[in-house]
């Protein structure tokens, strides 16, 4: 499913992608122009990216200083995660009976493929995968204001924060959530709606993994 970006949506996909990729930090200003220069394109969807990461929570709007990085602290990656499970949870039981079996088989092949990321140590292809894996099902919900509110609250997960544990323990917490992936694909097949979206709001948005979204 094909859908038509902005380009004040991919300017935004290249400022996320400096933070995540460690290039901007919390408290590191963001230069208009330099993202103009770097990327070629003009002022306008520069300025609607910087003024839409600001409302995302990503970015602070000091008045006539620019922006500047502001980061994602333990209490706010707790409270998206006490939102967000919920939500999630209810676009999957609305999603499964819209769902065929080559929907299941594609959210198999998403597993898979995050499985072969982890195997081969690469974190970030791993997290976009399982971005895919949840919008895969949210855009299926029939419910597009849910979908939206999803999509806004994934965007507060713009990097995992890795390096605060081994590498092997990385391995380990990305192998245990993709586990959790396999599971909630084994109860999409089965149609047990009430488990699915339990499953999905409680071990999959446990609030204990919150402090590994920080920034």
């Amino acid at each position: 499913m094909k859908t038509y970006r902005s380009l004040k949506e991919h300017v935004y996909d290249y400022i996320a992608s400096l933070i995540n990729e460690g290039k901007l930090s919390a408290g590191d200003r963001v230069s208009e122009q330099s993202v103009c220069d770097a990327i070629g394109v003009s002022h306008t969807p520069v300025r609607e990216a910087l003024i839409q990461l600001s409302s995302d929570g990503y970015l602070d709007n000091e008045p006539r200083r620019g922006f500047k990085v502001k980061g994602f602290d333990e209490d706010s990656a707790r409270e998206i995660f006490e939102t967000i499970g919920p939500l999630d949870g209810q676009a999957a039981r609305l999603a499964r009976p819209r769902m065929g079996a080559e929907d299941i088989r594609e959210l198999c092949f998403l597993v898979d493929s995050m499985g072969l990321a982890i195997e081969q140590g690469l974190l970030n292809n791993y997290d976009k995968l399982q971005r895919d894996f949840h919008e895969y099902y949210a855009v299926r919900c029939g419910n597009e204001r849910l979908h939206q509110l999803l999509h806004q609250l994934n965007r507060h997960f713009i990097r995992h924060d890795y390096a605060q544990v081994s590498r092997e323990e990385a391995r380990r917490l990305v192998g245990k959530a993709n586990d959790e992936h396999r599971r909630i694909v084994e109860l999409f097949e089965r149609g047990a709606l009430n488990e699915l979206s339990d499953y999905i709001r409680d071990v999959h948005w446990d609030v204990r993994n919150a402090k590994f979204t920080t920034w």
